[in-house]
């Protein structure tokens, strides 16, 4: 059934809804039929189901190579991530709303972590801290503190917690660029080294603790930082 006729804008919007229903029902690799075969089955233009496919790339759910057909992408944050930290940016929150997801996420984390977290893990957080004490670029101060973190999420076993983490990894490294970038990393090295003490004593509590001192820290630092 072809498209009801519309401006250019309300086909694309309307072929790229119709193209991801029927992309969602593929399995991951799968090709899709020749754009001509898609064109014409939507009832557009070849014009007017490129720019559908643009948008569709963008998302992640498929692949588009120069002269091979249209590829199904496997499923993986990476789009989920993208839209999230797209839409925030677009929201009138702050940083410091930020703070107010990181609270019971992140002490969640840290208590889980200090009841799994293998040797090697222990190793990385303590070498993320002895780097945060040496590194002189903001970038790579920032990179360390966030390696500090997703290190824990992953500690924790729970495949879901780094994914979670992942989703605003746009925004927590626009806070600790903040942070970090006005207030130097002392604050911050100190905070890495008590939840670090309590995880190593496999203390849940103490851990859960220590990550809420260094966030209500952070949230202190952060006050009248503007919108995303």
């Amino acid at each position: 059934m072809p498209l009801v006729k519309a401006d250019a804008q309300s086909l694309v919007k309307q072929a790229e809804e119709r193209l991801r229903r029927q992309i969602l029902k593929r399995g991951p690799n799968d090709l899709l039929p020749s754009q001509g075969e898609l064109a014409a089955s939507l009832g557009v233009s070849r014009t007017v189901l490129r720019e559908a496919m643009k948008h569709l790339e963008a998302e992640g759910l498929v692949e588009i190579e120069q002269g091979r057909r249209i590829r199904v992408k496997p499923a993986g944050p990476q789009a989920s991530m993208r839209t999230l930290d797209a839409m925030l940016r677009r929201t009138d929150g702050s940083l410091a709303h930020l703070l107010e997801v990181r609270r019971p996420l992140e002490g969640e984390i840290a208590a889980l972590a200090a009841e799994r977290i293998r040797p090697d893990e222990l190793a990385i957080l303590d070498r993320t801290i002895a780097e945060m004490q040496v590194l002189k670029t903001l970038e790579l101060l920032v990179n360390a503190d966030l390696l500090f973190h997703r290190t824990l999420a992953v500690a924790t076993r729970n495949p879901v917690f780094p994914v979670l983490l992942d989703t605003v990894a746009g925004l927590l490294r626009a806070s600790r660029i903040a942070s970090i970038g006005n207030h130097g990393v002392s604050a911050a090295v100190e905070g890495h080294q008590e939840i670090l003490a309590a995880v190593t004593a496999r203390d849940p509590k103490a851990a859960r603790d220590a990550m809420l001192r260094h966030l209500r820290h952070n949230e202190q630092q952060l006050k009248g930082t503007p919108q995303w």
